[in-house]
């Protein structure tokens, strides 16, 4: 088991671990949104599927028909999960899973220092 100061990268920030759909990813891309050439201050994230290729993921809040499924997308602070006693973690429903929006997580990034916007 990594001990908390592994866990953190080199810089002194926490590691995070995400979902998509109850799927782990391993990686995220975050490109900012650009309209007429201008950067707009807001990003869209995208990932990649095996067999799918990079797949942009939206919190789809206008679908055409309210039975089609909706992107769940999940992360969660290994850091600070890790930090937890074992019973704690055990008794956990959620399992340190917090859901979010795509603009909810690009906020986390930002806060925690692993992107600057603006």
């Amino acid at each position: 088991m990594l001990s908390d100061i592994q866990r953190l990268d080199r810089s002194g920030r926490p590691e995070f671990r995400f979902r998509l759909n109850g799927q782990i990813m391993n990686e995220i891309f975050l490109q900012q949104w650009i309209v007429d050439g201008e950067p707009t201050g807001q990003y869209e994230i995208t990932v990649e599927i095996a067999d799918l290729g990079r797949l942009t993921i939206d919190d789809n809040p206008n679908l055409w028909d309210s039975a089609l499924p909706q992107f769940v997308l999940e992360y969660r602070d290994e850091t600070s999960w890790a930090l937890l006693p074992i019973t704690m973690r055990q008794a956990s429903t959620d399992k340190g899973w917090q859901r979010v929006t795509t603009q909810e997580l690009v906020a986390i990034l930002e806060s925690e220092g692993f992107i600057s916007i603006g």
